[in-house]
């Protein structure tokens, strides 16, 4: 009979199996229902996590900027008797408009937009459950984790694949409009988010493929194998592993490709070039091929980026506001200088950024700043700031602990690669908004707000390569509704 810790540890593992299934597979999280049900299972593993005491890695600098994280959008929503927004920096316009109308919004918080601030609060529950939780498993069973990761990844990229040859009318995009244009998208409502998993994916696919390519053969300790052991070795249980993670990199790469995302395809270029030049010299867990191979990967490396660059301008979407983006970049930063300190408030951009719009882009609702670290500071102000820079010190220590001389096991081949996928990540993000889960009313009322939102909007969502009705990315498939931004 299992012991009570260890149910406490698969009940962990469970858990962070079904949210690495459920989340591409439902609409990405995005209908209200799927990411109510996915904020559950975060907030249960979270809760059992902590109630337990179980240690979970993270050091004093992690702990508290996690904590600040979940401790500013409450500091931003909780009213503040006798505060007045004539009072609160840049919100001055906000009071003169409540005024003339005539309406009272009670006691006033540091956001403009309280419930919004609320929501994208309890949203920030979901990612760290998960990191909460990853952080509680044991190399194991993390390493099932990502084998799951792989899986569904292979599954994601034949349907992008499988989308792509079949056109914009495919069945296989199951009901899905105006979110991929004939791209690959898998069971994703957007291409960036769908190559965002695919890059990442890719980064630990190349890793393994790196750590199991022409590994030694045990039978032959502290000498090279000559070219009968080399032929050989495909034919092992090392051969075969780099032989799958060898196809499934293609098979990745191919779905970046066909996603038609130019960030996408510009990441995976980045990401190629970089997991190679840092791992050539620890092919098959150590310099195996001497510094022909280690050449030699590297070359191929590079022709296998600059060979992306036609692909990237023959394959890749038109950008319909490749120049606006420039512009919304000036009305951000219009918007931060005038909320600084404080910032407008977390979750609030929609509600407070169309007053910082330019008239050029009247026509367009800009939903997102495209950019998501200028974002932080519009909503954060500079508490956004600071957290922005404690976590990419955080990041930055953090591969002085990965990187170590002497012999590296898989697992470290693994961080290696999860590294470097969050740098890409971190990149896309300057360009596109990944990260970014948008919140709905669904979480408060999902039988008064299911069918249409406060707000309801013929205008048109402006994204990297992507336009289309407000109606984009919220289907009848999963939630049974249809809703409207």
């Amino acid at each position: 009979m299992p012991r009570r810790g260890q149910v406490g540890d698969r009940l962990c593992l469970v858990l962070m199996l079904a949210l690495v299934m459920l989340a591409p597979l439902f609409r990405s999280g995005k209908p209200p229902l799927a990411m109510a049900l996915l904020g559950v299972l975060a907030i249960v593993g979270l809760a059992w996590v902590l109630l337990r005491g179980r240690a979970w890695g993270v050091g004093r600098g992690m702990a508290g900027l996690l904590f600040g994280l979940l401790l500013l959008p409450l500091l931003q929503w909780l009213p503040v008797p006798g505060l007045g927004r004539d009072l609160l920096p840049g919100q001055s316009d906000y009071y003169t408009a409540v005024a003339l109308a005539g309406a009272n919004d009670g006691a006033v918080s540091l956001s403009v937009v309280p419930r919004d601030t609320l929501l994208g609060g309890l949203l920030l529950l979901l990612p760290l459950g998960v990191f909460v939780m990853a952080q509680a498993l044991s190399h194991r069973q993390l390493r099932l984790v990502v084998r799951f990761v792989f899986g569904m990844a292979i599954v994601q990229a034949v349907i992008g694949l499988m989308q792509f040859g079949g056109g914009p009318q495919s069945p296989l995009y199951l009901g899905m409009e105006y979110s991929h244009f004939g791209s690959a998208v898998g069971t994703y409502t957007s291409r960036n988010n769908y190559v965002g998993f695919m890059y990442l994916v890719l980064m630990l696919s190349l890793a393994m493929f790196i750590t199991t390519l022409g590994r030694r053969n045990r039978a032959f300790p502290g000498r090279k194998p000559g070219l009968r052991a080399r032929l050989a070795y495909w034919a092992t249980s090392d051969g075969h592993l780099a032989f799958f993670f060898g196809a499934l990199s293609l098979l990745l790469l191919l779905a970046v490709v066909f996603s038609r995302s130019r960030a996408g395809i510009g990441m995976a270029m980045i990401g190629i070039v970089l997991i190679t030049v840092l791992l050539s010299r620890r092919i098959g867990g150590g310099n195996v091929f001497g510094l022909v191979g280690r050449v030699t990967a590297i070359g191929l490396a590079l022709a296998i980026a600059i060979g992306l660059g036609p692909v990237l301008d023959r394959f890749s979407a038109h950008d319909p506001i490749a120049d606006g983006r420039w512009t919304i970049f000036a009305g951000v930063l219009d918007g931060i200088r005038q909320f600084f300190p404080l910032g407008s408030g977390t979750g609030s951009f929609v509600n407070t950024f169309p007053a910082f719009q330019d008239v050029s882009q009247a026509m367009f609702l800009v939903n997102r700043a495209h950019n998501s670290y200028l974002e932080w500071m519009f909503t954060g102000g500079v508490f956004a700031m600071v957290l922005i820079a404690g976590f990419l010190v955080v990041y930055a220590r953090r591969w002085g602990t990965v990187w170590k001389r002497g012999d590296w096991g898989e697992f470290r081949y693994l961080q290696v690669g999860a590294g470097l996928g969050l740098l890409l990540m971190g990149l896309h993000e300057l360009v596109d908004y990944n990260l970014f889960v948008r919140h709905s009313g669904g979480l408060e009322n999902p039988t008064k707000s299911a069918l249409f939102e406060e707000r309801s909007y013929t205008a048109f969502r402006i994204g990297w390569g992507e336009g289309g009705p407000q109606d984009e990315g919220w289907y009848p498939w999963w939630s049974g509704t249809i809703r409207l931004r």
